[in-house]
């Protein structure tokens, strides 16, 4: 994180030093906008009109030539640290010094000591600038009363404080730097003093809160140092697992920087690309970006900055497979650096990739040790680094046959980043920073497996997967902005739809100005804070229980090492574990399927396309269902089996596969999941008896689909025809209802799930209005395309209209995953509701439909089958 600083010296006089003050205060400004080539232009050309010696010679001048020269000086320091390094910016302060040297002037050399300090912190020097600081701020408060320059040094005291993780002492200084700008009228200021606050926030942990305060300084001033406010944004995003998102905010502070020429900068900003890469898997990029910051940082003399570009090449060269023996001299050596210099968590980061280097090289002892000297992980530090602690922890243990004690560490691995999830208050967010688990949870199930017991299989499993539906949710506060973007945005899609179709094409000026009200919707979701309340797993023996009691099989399904294995619990409480099969021809399967299933919502085929098609679709659900067969026995019919896959197979049509083609399938995130959806709908049976049908335009039957919908429910329920009703309605009802059925098309947007949308009356219904509050029904029933399908985040978080609707309290979502022809789905639905009414429960229901109708179905019964 790089907290912002700020220096805005003044001065006046006559003709020609007026000349040069009004070329200073330029150079003042460009500096603080973050142009600081221009900043040392400015001031070249203020020296040259006042005819300054190479040689300082105070006695040669007045007074007030010599202090605006001496602050000239000053002022030129600042940009040279940026664009050519900490020492030629020193010796331009060594010439500032020596002209005010004459001039008794407690004020100005108080301001020059606070600049000297300035040039220490960008360079990296940390101990001579709290030392500069520190007397700067003693000679102030000493003086006159409070003014400019107080401010400036209490604000860059606080952000050299932040860059030492000292959360009290910069929370102080930013706090009475903030009062004081607000007092005097220094916005300027007091917007830097609230970004530098929000890095405060991202080094305390609070990163929604980090998020709110870098937006509200940019709500006062969006023109003061974008580079610097671009690059900060991107590592509180890349902190949330958001990769992506991080990289383009990087791309905009680099293009600032290298327009401007600030090196340092732009070195920070490849550096933290580097991060980006590695976290994306990206190793080479990553050891590129890092190489080449490297370079510059030892260029411009910032040792500080240097260590750290030289421990994300370690981190990089591990990732790539290199050599341990080869990289672990050189971490320890740069472990003793960061120690020396004083920076404590750089150093305990060095330390346990040294540890982990040395337990590869079967050096126990050794790792031992150097876990030891980290010391134990804290509260404050970023999840990086306490997820990295828990997994050398359990590394440690499993070289020392401490099995129970490694999956004690890894078990309290994942409630950190459960717990670190639980801070977002949005399911984007909550999804995302899953990612940083993923080594973690890897070695969990890799531990687990290794056991041989499918017990200690499936709850490392649960452990990690689907977390975000384990957290409790806050409502987010009335936003009148959020409102009025989401009705531009829903005008905009339906304009675009009228004009392109559903599937606009991305190129066009309309679906841009989609993307940029996505985006600024997505941006404001990230600011809502969470309830840091969250749920464990259920435990595999109340799991057991609950197949019992629900007379059905659970089926987990995991990849671990590149291979899919299964853990069932069959109704009886028996378990097993299976090898099912490479996850890449699953998938391949799984795509050809689906392809199938597209091609024969297309009413038109011609009759010998269809049969083709058809026999292809039902070869790869055999070959899926050889694959697949181990995890669910040799059952035929009958029983109920409810599937708990990984996220890239959570929109496999299931009911499709020939060994499930008789059985009632329920499909879930979790087994925990679908444990506490059941147990939800056995709280709350009757607790509503209204069911609502809606229609969405342009789609021939959804009319008279959703008046049969209604009238099948009439004789047992309030049943509501809402036909015409738009996404605000449709929201209203189903706060209040107990069963929503939507006949709309339906898009799923893979790269921006939460605006998966369903198509109403007035405008399209998106995923990300689910998550703004508000009650759900216990079923909703989505009789439209692609509903049921969602996109798999690197953490193996799943995102789309079902998987928001499971994570936000409705227990039942029946929903198609592939396209799916108008009349197939108006005849499957209309006998769906019709067996509900008789008894069945949803899967029950949806089996009995599937055998009813000639034509493949791609509907699935996701969470907890539902029962009136």
């Amino acid at each position: 994180m790089s907290p912002r600083t700020i220096v805005v010296p003044e001065s006046h006089a006559d003709p020609e030093l007026a000349r040069a003050d009004e070329l200073h205060r330029r150079a003042v400004d460009e500096n603080a906008a973050g142009h600081a080539a221009s900043g040392a232009s400015l001031v070249r050309r203020g020296l040259e009109v006042l005819g300054v010696p190479e040689t300082p010679d105070p006695s040669a001048c007045s007074a007030d030539r010599c202090r605006t020269i001496s602050r000239l000086y000053a002022t030129l320091a600042k940009s040279l640290v940026e664009v050519r390094g900490v020492d030629p910016a020193l010796a331009a302060m060594d010439r500032s010094l020596a002209w005010a040297d004459c001039l008794a002037d407690a004020e100005l050399t108080a301001f020059l000591v606070s600049q000297r300090g300035l040039i220490h912190f960008r360079g990296g020097r940390f101990d001579a600038a709290e030392a500069d600081f520190d007397r700067a701020v003693s000679m102030m408060e000493t003086g006159p009363s409070p003014g400019t320059d107080l401010v400036r040094v209490l604000l860059n005291r606080g952000a050299l404080q932040v860059e030492r993780g000292d959360v009290p002492r910069a929370r102080g200084d930013l706090d009475r730097a903030l009062a004081l700008a607000r007092e005097i009228g220094f916005r300027q200021a007091e917007r830097i003093v609230l970004h530098n606050l929000g890095c405060l926030e991202f080094t305390a942990g609070d990163l929604p809160r980090a998020l709110q305060l870098m937006h509200d300084g940019m709500e006062m001033d969006g023109s003061t140092q974008q580079g610097v406010a671009h690059l900060d944004r991107s590592r509180v995003l890349l902190a949330a697992g958001l990769p992506e998102e991080a990289d383009e905010a990087l791309e905009q502070a680099a293009a600032l920087f290298r327009r401007d020429r600030c090196w340092q900068d732009l070195g920070e900003a490849d550096l933290t690309r580097a991060e980006v890469a590695l976290l994306a898997g990206r190793v080479a990029d990553a050891r590129a970006l890092a190489a080449r910051a490297r370079d510059r940082f030892r260029r411009h003399g910032n040792d500080r900055w240097r260590r750290a570009a030289n421990l994300m090449l370690l981190l990089a060269d591990q990732a790539d497979g290199r050599p341990p023996a080869r990289l672990l001299p050189p971490a320890l050596r740069l472990a003793g650096e960061f120690g020396e210099a004083g920076f404590a968590l750089q150093r305990r980061t060095t330390l346990l990739l040294a540890a982990e280097l040395s337990l590869t090289l079967d050096r126990g002892e050794q790792a031992g040790e150097l876990l030891t000297g980290a010391g134990p992980t804290t509260a404050r530090d970023p999840i990086s680094v306490r997820l990295h602690t828990r997994l050398v922890e359990a590394e440690a243990h499993g070289h020392r046959g401490e099995v129970r004690a490694a999956r004690r560490a890894l078990a309290r691995g994942v409630e950190d980043l459960a717990s670190y999830q639980a801070q977002f208050g949005g399911i984007d967010m909550q999804t995302s920073s899953a990612v940083h688990g993923r080594r973690l949870a890897e070695r969990d199930l890799g531990l687990a497996l290794g056991s041989g017991q499918p017990s200690a299989l499936l709850a490392a499993v649960e452990r990690s997967r689907a977390v975000t539906g384990r957290i409790r949710s806050v409502t987010p506060p009335p936003d009148d902005h959020t409102a009025e973007l989401l009705a531009r945005l829903r005008m905009a899609a339906d304009a675009d739809a009228a004009v392109t179709g559903i599937r606009a094409p991305a190129s066009s000026a309309a679906r841009r100005e989609i993307a940029h009200l996505q985006a600024e919707l997505r941006s404001r979701s990230w600011l809502n804070r969470g309830s840091r309340a969250w749920r464990p797993p259920v435990g595999v023996s109340e799991l057991r229980a609950a197949a019992t009691d629900a007379d059905v099989d659970l089926v987990t399904i995991t990849e671990v090492a590149d291979e899919l294995w299964s853990v069932t619990i069959t109704a009886d409480g028996r378990m097993r574990r299976a090898r099912l099969s490479d996850p890449g021809t699953v998938r391949d399967r799984q795509h050809r399927l689906a392809t199938d299933l597209d091609v024969l919502a297309d009413a038109s085929l011609p009759t010998a396309l269809q049969a083709m098609v058809t026999a292809s679709l039902r070869s790869s659900a055999a070959e899926l269902a050889q694959l697949l067969a181990p995890a669910f026995g040799e059952q035929r019919g009958g029983r109920g089996v409810v599937i708990s896959p990984p996220g890239q197979l959570l929109a496999l049509p299931w009911p499709l596969l020939p060994g499930l083609a008789h059985r009632p399938v329920t499909v879930t995130p979790s087994l925990s999941g679908w444990h506490r959806a059941r147990s939800a709908l056995t709280a709350g049976a009757g607790s509503r008896e209204s069911v609502i049908a809606v229609a969405g335009p342009k789609l021939r039957r959804a009319a008279s689909e959703a008046t049969a919908v209604a009238r099948t429910w009439s004789a047992r329920a309030d049943a509501q025809d809402l036909a015409g009703a738009g996404a605000g309605e449709l929201l209203e009802a189903m706060a209040s209802c107990r069963i929503a059925h939507v006949a709309a098309h339906g898009v799923h947007h893979s790269e921006n799930p939460m605006f998966s949308s369903l198509s109403l009356a007035g405008g399209p219904l998106f995923a990300y209005e689910l998550d703004r509050g508000g009650g759900v029904p216990e079923q909703v029933v989505l009789s439209a395309c692609e509903a049921g399908r969602s996109t798999a985040r690197a953490g193996d978080e799943s995102l789309g209209l079902t998987s928001v609707l499971l994570q936000v309290g409705t227990a039942c979502v029946v929903a198609g995953v592939s396209r799916v022809d108008d009349d197939l789905a108006a005849d499957i639905m209309e006998r769906y509701h019709a067996e509900l009414v008789r008894g069945a429960d949803s899967a029950e229901a949806l089996c009995l439909v599937a055998d009813q109708v000639a034509t493949p179905s791609p509907f699935v019964c996701f969470g907890a089958a539902w029962r009136d």
